[in-house]
This record gives structure tokens, C-alpha cells and sequence, in this order.
């Protein structure tokens, strides 16, 4: 099956039987037989046992101190914190200010992103004629 074009002797691969359409992904790190080592072939995900799989070792220990402050912290003790923190944002407090802001407005678009998107936008435009 060569071709006039190829040298004598080229070895040229065959193509695939079956092509997917969507493209296997699959995490990178050692395989054995093409499947990740530790993993399920399907999902990704670590298999039981895998010493990797264990998750981060401060995550337990974050979870109990978040569940200590939401039995700690009630409705009425967050009410006042706000309000004492909009107090100091009326009175002036910059910071108290901005984060009351940034909470309510959400965090501001720098005016040069902006700008730059519909600079992109107008040359975008352009391009499709």
C-alpha cells in the first residue's frame, strides 16, 4: 500500500476502525494497558485504597471548626455584625466601606477591561465585514 510519492519500504499507519467524535480524556499520570494507574477507567476518579486519593488532611479538620462556628454564630449575632460594620462604613471606615460594597454591589470591573472588551468587540465586528 505505498504510495509514488512515499520511499520504498515506508511503513504507513493504517487509520483507525472506529473514529469517536468526542475525544477520551483521560487524567495524565502512569498507566498500565492505557488505563491510569489507581483510577476508574470511566470516571477519573481515585479507586479505593489509593494512597493518593486520600484528599487534603486539613479539610477535616476545617470542616469541624466551620461546623463549631455556624453552632456558634446565629442569625441575630451575624444581624449585628453587619449592622455595626454598615455603621462604620457611614462614618467613614474605607475598608468597612468597600467590603459592605463589594458584598451588596459585588466586586468593580476595572474601567481598562472594559475598554479592551469593546475595543475586541469593534474589531471582531470588523473582521466579520
Amino acid at each position: 500500500m505505498s504510495d509514488s510519492n512515499e520511499p520504498s519500504g515506508a511503513i504507513v499507519p493504517e487509520a483507525p476502525e472506529e473514529v469517536s467524535s468526542e475525544p477520551e480524556i483521560l487524567p495524565s499520570g502512569p498507566r498500565v494497558d492505557g488505563l491510569p494507574v489507581g483510577r476508574d477507567a470511566e470516571s477519573g476518579r481515585f479507586l479505593p485504597g489509593n494512597r493518593l486519593g486520600r484528599g487534603s488532611p486539613l479539610a477535616g479538620k476545617a470542616a469541624k471548626l466551620r461546623a463549631a462556628l455556624f453552632k456558634a454564630v446565629g442569625r441575630d449575632d451575624i444581624t449585628e455584625i453587619l449592622r455595626a460594620l454598615i455603621g462604620k462604613a457611614k462614618a467613614g471606615d474605607t475598608v468597612a466601606a468597600r467590603i459592605v460594597l463589594a458584598y451588596t454591589l459585588g466586586e468593580p470591573v476595572a474601567l481598562d477591561v472594559v475598554e479592551k472588551i469593546e475595543r475586541l468587540e469593534a474589531i471582531y465586528v470588523r473582521s466579520r465585514g
